[in-house]
């Protein structure tokens, strides 16, 4: 059962210096989230939410809270999608066990919404997120919690003709991050080009619906689908098992864009034995 405990707060003004991070006087941002950047995940807690690749548009996050650590409280700002090849979280996608910072905040995972995992699988799954407030994740497993999650600083779904224009050019695949379990792949696919099919089993995650249904359309019923978080039109994620993407090609007059996480294996209940083989980094982690 999770527990759920609430911590009063005061915001602290736009100007003041908050651990050595000058709070952003844009806050709220476009998608309400109001708390200062030393509440930012990669801030106030980057042991755990180690950053493997950012640039203007996304921000990607290697999340790994191992049993026993002292977690900080932190936030995340922006729509995300979590993808997931392990469990130990509940069914809402947060922690065992949860501290949350502001009690009246809506956004406390209340609008998330899960993709499943692939037909006859366990893992990959996937979460489509709005912001999330701050929080505190207490793991009271014997497992680590370990997963990715993508971020978008900005949704492309906010101006859909302006894709064509910042990704115009061949059809790419670019790797963003790999690791020895993990690949992030950026795709751009113009109008009237094929992308090549991928035999990993892992998550697609959009932030425009053109790139979502063109996706969606090319595949059988085996993969996972996600709704967008409530209230919200984006991110989408679909999860997939190995070699159930065909080659896409766009049929459309736009350039569709999205990301794919390939994972190169599905740790699931290993994780318990493996852990610290795996990810030695969560060993000192205390």
């Amino acid at each position: 059962m999770r527990t759920t405990t609430y911590w009063a707060f005061t915001i602290c003004a736009a100007s003041s210096v908050l651990g050595g991070v000058r709070a952003e006087s844009a806050r709220p941002n476009e998608w309400g989230y109001k708390y200062p950047r030393s509440y930012d995940a990669e801030i106030a807690a980057p042991t755990v939410h180690r950053l493997r690749y950012e640039d203007d548009h996304i921000q990607f996050l290697e999340v790994s809270n191992p049993p026993g650590y002292a977690m900080q409280m932190h936030g995340h700002p922006y729509p995300s999608v979590f993808a997931r090849m392990s469990g130990g979280l509940t069914p809402q996608g947060l922690a065992p066990s949860e501290k949350v910072l502001d009690p009246t905040s809506a956004q406390n995972g209340q609008n998330w919404r899960d993709g499943p995992a692939p037909q006859g699988a366990e893992f990959p799954t996937c979460t489509a997120a709005d912001p999330q407030a701050p929080h505190l994740p207490v793991n009271t497993t014997d497992t680590p919690l370990h997963f990715y999650r993508i971020e978008w600083k900005r949704v492309d779904e906010k101006n859909p003709r302006g894709v064509t224009a910042r990704y115009k050019g061949r059809a790419m695949e670019i790797t963003r991050y790999e690791s020895e379990a993990t690949r992030l792949v950026e795709v751009t696919l113009p109008a009237g080009a094929t992308d090549a099919a991928s035999r990993l089993p892992g998550v697609l995650a959009f932030d425009t619906v053109a790139a979502f249904n063109a996706v969606n359309a090319a595949l059988d019923s085996r993969p996972g689908r996600s709704p967008p978080p409530a209230g919200m039109v984006t991110p989408r994620c679909i999860t997939l098992g190995a070699n159930q993407m065909a080659a896409i090609t766009n049929r459309s007059a736009s350039t569709l864009h999205f990301y794919r996480i390939d994972f190169k294996r599905i740790d699931g209940a290993e994780l318990h034995d493996h852990w610290r083989e795996w990810y030695p980094f969560m060993i000192d982690m205390r």
